[in-house]
């Protein structure tokens, strides 16, 4: 999914804006919301599992 942005991020303002926050990349000026997928998502699904049982 991407974030509707009306201008193009520069990496200083991306930085400033969401440095900390992984859930978020900046690809060609555009945010992008990260997502799991494959794999990811059964490993992290299955921890999850784990920790609520």
């Amino acid at each position: 999914m991407t974030y509707a942005s009306s201008k193009e991020l520069s990496f200083e303002e991306f930085i400033t804006q969401y440095g900390d926050n992984t859930r978020y990349e900046l690809i060609d000026g555009e945010l992008r919301d990260m997502q799991p997928t494959g794999l990811h998502e059964a490993v992290a699904g299955s921890i999850a599992g784990r920790i609520y049982v």
